[in-house]
């Protein structure tokens, strides 16, 4: 039964969540507005948080409560970090729409992969923001970000080598 709740709940958040994108989704046809939208992204830092060691080594010199404490404030940061993620995925696939209309045929390809890529980026941040809220109410809970990280990392790469070598100076 809970697990029946659990597959409504995620396809309710699902169809709210395509709703919103059609609804929020204004196209602009000005590149470097999308460019200059893209939130940044400190990945250091987020690596930092995402350390298992750390955790690890918190968990046994911490007493319960503090590690409970930590972990929330642990899990309110990375929530902030998958949001910006989230955000520019679908910035990066605002402007690999763009990019794909282009008569180039090189660069309506890049721009259609850059779209792909972005899409399922922001597939896997919104899908690892559940899990963060999740974590945040149970702090014992656990997220594995990386593959969210990985995708957002090859989605821009993929733009940065777009802007280097198909496109002229911004």
């Amino acid at each position: 039964m809970i697990t029946l709740a659990f597959i409504v709940l995620i396809a309710a958040l699902l169809i709210v969540f395509l709703i919103t994108l059609v609804r929020q989704r204004h196209a602009t046809t000005d590149v470097n507005e999308l460019y200059s939208r893209l939130k940044p992204i400190y990945v250091p830092a987020l690596l930092n948080l995402i350390n298992p060691g750390d955790l690890i080594f918190l968990r046994t010199r911490l007493r319960r409560s503090d590690f409970l404490k930590v972990k929330r404030a642990r899990a309110r940061a990375l929530i902030d970090y998958v949001g910006r993620i989230a955000f520019n995925a679908r910035t990066l696939t605002s402007i690999g729409t763009l990019y794909r209309q282009s008569a180039q045929p090189e660069l309506a390809s890049a721009g259609q992969s850059l779209v792909s890529r972005a899409a399922s980026t922001r597939i896997l941040a919104l899908r690892t923001l559940v899990f963060l809220k999740i974590e945040f109410i149970l702090p014992f809970f656990d997220t594995n970000l990386t593959p969210t990280l990985s995708a957002y990392e090859r989605a821009k790469a993929r733009l940065d080598g777009i802007s280097s070598t198909l496109i002229p100076a911004r």
